[in-house]
């Protein structure tokens, strides 16, 4: 995998102590609309003041009240951290289950400040089960004059005393604004409770509370759940939220230690002052090859096997990078140049698009029969192929504009090609790795199908797609930590930043998923089978194309897509990610004064539900009997009548019901009637025999 130069002299400068950066102020105070200097003794007066409202992240108690213990009252709402501000479900959640952490808060308190707690002459509280609050809004108030403070910074000693963490506070004094935000202030604590347990508040000063005692915290945890009236109930999205948390600290874990790691390398000690430094140009320049190799989250498995070009996103310019490698007796550094470039002819644009309407056109040519559908399946996989290098941004913008993590599943970074053998569909991913321009278009997933290889791939920042062909449907049943739905569902919630995505083939014939599975990937079904009596012809057909192909168009589209983002237009829709791609598409045709082919998709597809409709309607069709419909709008399937032999192949079939239908699946199935035959698209003439059908239209003559 192709490598960056990590550090130049300017990016060096910026860890200097003579740095420009060092005369910016890092708190910047704004009041009565000019820059102020003020300690935060003097913003929060509490000769002036004589009661504050905070809603606010603290990250330390003993700041906060060290700093504010003056005033006559205190009332503390407990916001969230900044980084915590996309995981709102999870951070409104731990609060309630974080009993430890708010035992400790309270035991870390000075005997005074306990006592205001006692005396509700303090009060803390925190937000309701599920409804994290990010807001920092001070309000102070005196005998005579009121004072808001509003802005970027939390209550703690990093923001409110300069150190290295750029902040803004606007601060208005006896100003209308005071009644405005005393008024947010008492919206936002009707939605709060106490932090500060009641039975710890109830023990005097001579009653030591012991932190860990399982049984105070048990106790502790029911009496929040009675008080707070708090429902378990949680969205299928959020308890994938929940459950995710245990890969997402192993990956915490790895980023920990690969930022020690690198502190380790790039610093000294110095032996005069103990404080350590960074190293000089010269020194860092000679532990370029330990730099890189923290850095590379690859094993040497995984790059060794890794033979796709690099291609990395440059965020100054919106475009796509490449590396530039040279030979000369031994490699060179590897330099980054532009890939993304215009086509300044329309001809080349013409020649391209002729030669990828040719390719789709070879799935009517030498296939068993017409369908346009078919051939509209494998253009989206084109359409997919050409947006891949610019999905992950599309998850990271839309994560930002929603402010939660799992919306990114919306954006599936992993298209599954399913199809019977003779369909051609490993013929449509090589000839996707070659319109990209890689040599060797695809994997083989032999080569990767050890646990870790496509767990580096999606780790790193080469957002050129991992292409694998022929990957075994037990790859998606598998319960590793790295494969299979585990691995799925991470990198689609989870996985930010620069990262590639995964396009596979796979036979169609046993693959299910289960719904948490099926709905964070593309899924394609190509159907048609090429004729074996044509093999060679279509063989033929299909080299002379690809000897025509190159990179050219993709280059000119990701080029298309930089400008989009550089002007600030939109480069996906929530409805449709592959919109923006049908459009540039579209703009090529019109380019060229070519007629946009009658199988260009418009829109999505949806074959992992229409393969449950078709299998669902015909197992109806063909095992009425099984069915036993009931008055309750229910319907008990006697799915042994099926003929399945396994545990595996009744999971099958459950698999491809969507999960609003299910009442029940183990250890009997019962759906829901009406949603069932709505599902299958069965309507109550198809239900009835010929006879109740004959009654009826003669009881309407």
């Amino acid at each position: 995998m192709g490598q960056i130069e990590l550090f130049d002299d300017k990016q060096l400068n910026l860890f200097e102590e003579d740095n420009e950066y060092r005369k910016i102020k890092f708190l910047n105070i704004v009041k009565n609309n000019k820059v102020v200097e003020m300690g935060i003794e003097e913003l929060f007066d509490t000769n002036q003041f004589l009661e504050l409202k905070a809603v606010s992240f603290v990250a330390s108690s003993r700041f906060f009240f060290s700093t504010t213990k003056n005033f006559k009252r205190i009332t503390l709402i407990l916001g969230i951290e900044d980084g915590a501000v996309a995981d709102s479900f999870v951070s409104g959640l731990a609060p309630l289950l974080d009993i430890e952490d708010r035992l400790k808060f309270f035991d870390s308190l000075s005997e005074d400040i306990k006592e205001k707690i006692r005396n509700d002459k303090f009060i803390v509280r925190y937000p309701q089960l599920g409804n994290p609050i990010h807001s920092k809004v001070y309000l102070l108030k005196g005998e005579e004059s009121t004072r808001v403070i509003i802005g970027s910074a939390n209550f703690t000693e990093t923001a409110f005393k300069n150190k290295k963490q750029y902040e803004e506070i606007l601060v208005f004094d006896n100003s209308p604004l005071y009644e405005v935000y005393e008024g947010r202030f008492n919206d936002l604590y009707s939605q709060t409770v106490d932090y500060i347990p009641d039975l710890v508040k109830t023990k005097t000063e001579s009653e030591k509370v012991w932190v860990a005692d399982p049984e105070l915290m048990k106790e502790i945890l029911l009496d929040d759940l009675t008080r707070q009236n708090v429902k378990v109930q949680f969205s299928e999205e959020e308890m994938e939220e929940i459950k995710l948390i245990p890969d997402k600290v192993e990956v915490e874990k790895d980023g920990a230690t690969q930022y020690k790691q690198i502190v380790e390398v790039i610093t000294k000690k110095d032996k005069k002052t103990n404080n350590f430094t960074l190293l000089p140009v010269a020194s860092l320049r000679q532990k370029s090859v330990a730099i890189k190799s923290i850095l590379s989250k690859t094993s040497k498995k995984s790059e060794e096997l890794d033979h796709r070009f690099e291609l990395v996103f440059n965020k100054g310019n919106q475009m796509l990078l490449t590396t530039n490698k040279s030979m000369e007796g031994e490699e060179k550094e590897k330099e980054l140049v532009p890939f993304s470039k215009p086509i300044t002819e329309s001809a080349v644009i013409r020649e391209n698009l002729l030669q990828i309407n040719k390719f789709v056109e070879a799935y009517e040519l030498f296939t068993s029969r017409s369908d346009l559908k078919n051939q509209s399946r494998i253009f989206e996989i084109i359409l997919y192929g050409f947006m891949s290098a610019h999905i992950w941004n599309m998850r990271d913008h839309y994560a930002n504009e929603e402010g939660r993590e799992s919306v990114r599943r919306h954006f599936p970074p992993f298209l599954i090609i399913a199809g019977r053998s003779m369909s051609g569909k490993t013929s449509a991913l090589e000839f996707v790795g070659m319109l990209l321009g890689n040599i060797n278009p695809y994997f083989a997933y032999e080569q990767v199908k050890d646990s870790t290889v496509i767990w580096d791939y999606f780790h790193s920042t080469n957002v050129n797609p991992i292409l694998i062909d022929e990957i075994d449907p037990k790859f998606f049943t598998s319960t590793a930590a790295k494969k299979g739905e585990r691995l799925i569902k991470y990198i689609s919630n989870e996985m930010k930043g620069q990262h590639p995505v995964m396009i596979g083939t796979t036979n169609a014939t046993g693959f299910d998923v289960t719904a948490q599975t099926s709905m964070r990937i593309y899924y394609l079904q190509i159907d048609n089978t090429f004729q074996k009596e044509v093999m060679a012809e279509s063989s033929k057909y299909l080299s002379e194309i690809m000897s025509k192909i190159n990179s050219s168009l993709f280059q000119d589209f990701t080029y298309r897509i930089g400008k989009r983002l550089q002007d600030g237009n939109e480069f996906y829709k929530t409805e449709d990610f592959l919109a923006v791609a049908r459009e540039i598409f579209i703009e090529y045709y019109k380019e060229s004064e070519m007629d946009i082919p009658a199988w260009f998709p418009m829109k999505k597809f949806n074959d992992y539900d229409e393969r449950g409709k078709f299998i669902w309607r015909e197992l109806y069709r063909s095992h009425k009997q099984a069915f036993d419909i009931r008055e309750d709008n229910t319907i008990l399937i006697k799915i042994e009548e099926f003929g399945d032999r396994t545990n595996r192949d009744r999971a099958n079939k459950i698999n491809f019901l969507p999960p609003e239908v299910i009442i029940e699946d183990s250890p009997v199935l019962v759906i829901n009637k009406e949603q069932f035959f709505s599902f299958i698209d069965f309507n109550d003439n198809q239900k009835d025999t010929f006879i109740k059908r004959l009654a009826k239209a003669f009881s309407k003559s």
